[in-house]
C-alpha cells in the first residue's frame, strides 16, 4: 500500500497538502499562463537496516551517501521529472481553457511546481519501501505576484489499482527500470491531482 506516512519523513515547506481551485471569475479574465521550470529536489534515501544489508549480499548501497548518489544519479539521467511534469502542466492547462505561453514576460499567470521526493523508510510486513514523493503547485499573478490557486498533493488515490509499487529495498537498486518507471508514474499520478483545480 502507498501510505500518506511515506511523505511525512521529507523535510518538507508545506505544512500539509491542501487542493484548491480557480475562482471562475478570474480564469475566465485570465490571460495566458506561464509553466515555470519546475523545481526538483535533491534525492532522500533513508539508509538500509542491518536485515536489508545482510539480504542485499553486497549488491546493493549499505550506506546513506552511495545509496543517495546513485539514486540521484539515476533520477538525473533517466526519469526526466522536470521535463515529464511541465509538458503534462502545459497539457493540462490547455486541455482546461487556458492560453499557455512560451515566455513568463508574455503572461498574466504563472503556474510554479515543486517536487519533493525520496525513497522512503521500510514499511509493512515485507519491508517494502515506496517512492515518497510531494507535488506542489502555485499560481500567481504576474502583476502582483498574489497567489490564485495552491495545491499540494503526496497521497496517490487508489494507488494499487494505479500500478504505484513498494519493493524491497535491494530491488530499487538492482532494477533501474522499476525506479524510472514508478517515479515517472508516481510523479505524473501527484502532478495531475495538484492540478485538478485549474
Amino acid at each position: 500500500m502507498y501510505r500518506r506516512s511515506l511523505i511525512a519523513i521529507l523535510a518538507l515547506a508545506l505544512t500539509a497538502c491542501t487542493t484548491a481551485t480557480i475562482d471562475p471569475q478570474k480564469k475566465a479574465s485570465m490571460g495566458a499562463v506561464y509553466v515555470a521550470p519546475v523545481q526538483l529536489s535533491k534525492a532522500t534515501v533513508f539508509g538500509p537496516s542491518v536485515g536489508e544489508v545482510n539480504a542485499s549480499s553486497g549488491k546493493v548501497p549499505t550506506t546513506v551517501s552511495e545509496a543517495t548518489s546513485r539514486l540521484q544519479r539515476v533520477v538525473d539521467s533517466r526519469a526526466n521529472l522536470p521535463e515529464l511534469i511541465g509538458e503534462q502542466a502545459r497539457q493540462d492547462l490547455i486541455a482546461k481553457g487556458y492560453r499557455v505561453a512560451d515566455a513568463a514576460s508574455s503572461a498574466s499567470a504563472e503556474l510554479k511546481i515543486n517536487v519533493y521526493h525520496a525513497l522512503s523508510v521500510p514499511v509493512g510486513a515485507n519491508d517494502g519501501r515506496g517512492i515518497a514523493m510531494t507535488v506542489s503547485a502555485e499560481m500567481v499573478r504576474s502583476s502582483d505576484d498574489k497567489r490564485l490557486m495552491f495545491a499540494g498533493e503526496s497521497q496517490i488515490r487508489d494507488s494499487e489499482k494505479k500500478g504505484v509499487r513498494m519493493a524491497p529495498y535491494a530491488e530499487w537498486f538492482t532494477n533501474d527500470d522499476l525506479l524510472v518507471d514508478q517515479y515517472r508514474l508516481v510523479a505524473r499520478l501527484l502532478t495531475a491531482q495538484a492540478l485538478a483545480g485549474l
